[in-house]
């Protein structure tokens, strides 16, 4: 179990950090990624992270030294990472999504920490990126799913990030004792939950991506397109390397669909699945594993 929750945290960076040098490419227009490389369109040194980690440990710090979910705390780290580089893989704040800086900018007039706003026409993938904290430290808790929704509604309110965050929280904890792939999206939990979401959400996880190949299956920042992506790429695959790089080379927000499929597949096959030379070369790797382990004990 322990192996597994470590996975997910290490797996979301690693994933955030093979898909950072082919971030914003077209599909079949890069060299397929077979592993960490600098560059990219934030010249990033290899197994360097960007935003989705940089979010995720925010969230992560937050959890541990208040003991739970506090959400001015959340949003104060939050424009710590945006202002001034806090919990930057590089000291400062490089990359980050329309969305997320509008509700930091929104944060900072008002104070109101629940700052996303709702709107129908932006569902990104902001929400899904950094989500693995919060499932750690809620795993076994009643509230798991009022917490994940409220992590999201910090940034984005639009119902399908809301009701996206809930099924891949429930995805997460699925994936932790399943036997195979499908086990995962048709756990009963996330079976009972269905006839609550959002229809999209709902065409995702009754299977959507077994039926699609690429360019049907993009990795846009739609947050739609992003999970899907991510499930695409766990369902064709039978081992945490195969499925990254299937999750990375589909390009566009490749480092956000690393993220949310390393996660997964962290859960799935746990920390010593991940290549060893990943976990060497992955920025701060030992200061991740060390909060993981934290995250289990509040």
């Amino acid at each position: 179990m322990h192996d597994k929750l470590k996975g997910m945290l290490v797996g979301l960076a690693t994933g955030d950090a093979l898909g950072a040098s082919v971030e914003f490419m077209a599909p079949g227009s890069f060299e397929p990624v077979t592993g960490f490389r600098s560059g990219g369109p934030h010249q990033l040194p290899a197994g360097y992270w960007t935003d989705d980690t940089s979010m995720a440990l925010c969230s992560a710090y937050s959890l541990i030294e208040c003991k739970g979910f506090d959400p001015h705390d959340q949003m104060e780290r939050f424009v710590r990472w945006f202002r001034e580089g806090y919990c930057s893989s590089t000291g400062r704040c490089f990359d980050i999504g329309n969305r997320t800086r509008s509700a930091l900018l929104r944060y900072e007039r008002t104070a109101e920490p629940f700052a996303g706003e709702e709107s129908m026409d932006q569902a990104g993938n902001g929400t899904l990126m950094r989500l693995v904290p919060v499932v750690i430290h809620a795993f076994d808790r009643p509230e798991l799913l009022h917490l994940v929704s409220e992590h999201g509604r910090l940034t984005h309110a639009d119902p399908r990030c809301l009701d996206a965050n809930k099924a891949f929280a429930l995805m997460l904890k699925a994936a932790v004792t399943a036997q195979s792939p499908a086990d995962v999206w048709q756990s009963p939990a996330l079976t009972e939950l269905l006839p609550e979401l959002d229809a999209e959400v709902i065409g995702v996880c009754l299977g959507s991506f077994l039926e699609r190949e690429p360019p049907a299956v993009r990795a846009t920042g739609y947050v739609i397109d992003s999970l899907e992506a991510a499930l695409w790429a766990f369902s064709q695959s039978d081992s945490f390397e195969q499925g990254m790089l299937k999750a990375v080379n589909l390009g566009e927000d490749a480092d956000t669909v690393g993220a949310i499929y390393g996660q997964l597949a962290g859960a799935f096959y746990g920390l010593e699945a991940i290549p060893v030379e990943w976990r060497q070369g992955l920025h701060q790797y030992e200061c991740l594993v060390s909060l993981a382990e934290r995250l289990m004990e509040i």
